[in-house]
């Protein structure tokens, strides 16, 4: 999504031109979206995938629930996979398209990777991880096996909340007191923005939306600037996720809302 087709959609929200609404009569604990405009959303140990296409509401595709594994931690999703990630078992699972499994499960601890907190997706065959414990970033391809680790010797450790991809480009990761780390496809360290106090945020090319004091931001990182800021039109916002025409908000009572262009 380019720097132009944000603004021009956070300007739409801040004038009230989309039309807010709730979603679904159920609440939850996360969600996010693939590039596809796909929501999956997750309680516990149940993962739902809804479709935007035919209707606003949205339509169930899919679930996927295995409460064996524990309750998920997070989910990763573009068209192709999606990443479950269970931080207390130590699994990941892989999926296809339509939440079925992709393979047998992987065992983080098997590996020796006994303290990853974060998981995500790095394109279609690599996976990223971050171990909190002893501050490393891993990126492995779809069986574990570490094709790169870094370790972030920071002047402070850090306790990110959230990891973010962009493949064949970055990885970011999110420390809401710290703020946000940057680094290249090879797993390098980048670039450090002071930006603390976030609560959810997006990456999106060069751009990153976050959200802040129940305000949406867009920053430009490589041009060090940030454009304009929009208040949130959910008064107790918690996570967002901007695609395509929709912008989706998740609050702090689970509710998941959104506004389309």
């Amino acid at each position: 999504m380019n720097k132009c087709v944000v603004i021009t959609f956070l300007i739409t929200i801040s004038i009230g031109l989309g039309q807010a609404q709730s979603l679904f009569d159920a609440t939850y604990d996360h969600f996010t979206t693939d590039n596809q405009n796909n929501i999956y959303t997750w309680r516990g140990a149940s993962l739902t995938k809804y479709s935007t296409q035919n209707t606003p509401a949205g339509e169930v595709l899919w679930v996927f629930d295995k409460p064996v594994y524990g309750n998920i931690s997070s989910v990763d999703a573009n068209v192709i996979k999606t990443l479950v990630f269970y931080q207390e078992s130590g699994k990941i699972v892989l999926l296809d398209n339509t939440l079925s499994p992709i393979g047998n499960e992987l065992d983080l601890f098997e590996h020796d990777l006994t303290s990853v907190t974060l998981a995500a997706l790095f394109g279609n065959n690599r996976i990223v991880l971050f171990d909190e414990t002893n501050q490393d970033l891993y990126i492995t391809d779809l069986n574990l096996n570490v094709v790169s680790k870094t370790h972030c010797s920071f002047p402070e450790e850090i306790a990110p909340f959230s990891l973010q991809s962009e493949p064949d480009h970055c990885i970011m990761l999110i420390d809401s007191m710290k703020g946000i780390f940057f680094f290249d496809r090879f797993g390098t360290f980048e670039q450090r923005l002071p930006i603390t106090g976030i609560l959810s945020a997006q990456l999106s090319g060069e751009n990153i939306i976050y959200l802040k004091d129940n305000t949406l931001y867009q920053y430009n990182r490589k041009k060090l600037e940030q454009s304009q800021s929009y208040p949130s039109f959910i008064s107790n916002s918690k996570e967002l996720r901007l695609t395509g025409s929709w912008l989706f908000i998740l609050d702090k009572d689970g509710i998941l809302h959104t506004i389309q262009d």
